[in-house]
């Protein structure tokens, strides 16, 4: 979950800057859908709006931490790709509200100008109590 963590004092989060490297903002054209975005809408059709509906819930977040839960899950061809992926997440906001959750993700890539992007997303999240989750956040899947 590089990128979409969060420490109390870390600069603000402008997506572009934190995850440009993994989503194809040139070409934001897509489908990205989360059940658990902020705001009035769960479906987005531009890598770059969507992103931009997370930085406000992490910005106004003391810290947002991750671990996952299961990976290693994909099916690679020359251009595209898809991967799923299972992780939880930890969020605890500045009023000290903490918002724990379970979630599975299918992103779908493409191989752009030789680096992959990732060009729809579908997440799926439910809220969970934080003491389950405890001893899975910060964990990787090793190879």
């Amino acid at each position: 979950m590089e990128g979409w963590e969060r420490r109390d004092g870390d600069p603000a989060f402008v997506f572009a800057d934190k995850m440009g490297k993994y989503y194809e903002l040139e070409d934001p054209a897509g489908i990205f859908w989360d059940n658990f975005a902020p705001g009035d809408t769960q479906l987005f059709t531009d890598a770059s709006v969507y992103g931009a509906n997370w930085e406000d819930l992490q910005n106004g977040a003391r810290s947002v931490l991750h671990g996952m839960t299961d990976g290693h899950n994909a099916v690679v061809g020359d251009k595209v790709a898809s991967s799923a992926v299972g992780f939880v997440g930890r969020l605890e906001r500045l009023d000290g509200q903490v918002v724990a959750f379970d979630a599975r993700s299918q992103l779908g890539w493409e191989c752009v100008a030789g680096t992959w992007k990732i060009k729809h997303e579908i997440n799926y999240a439910w809220e969970v109590e934080p003491d389950a989750i405890q001893d899975t956040l910060g964990k990787r899947i090793s190879r």
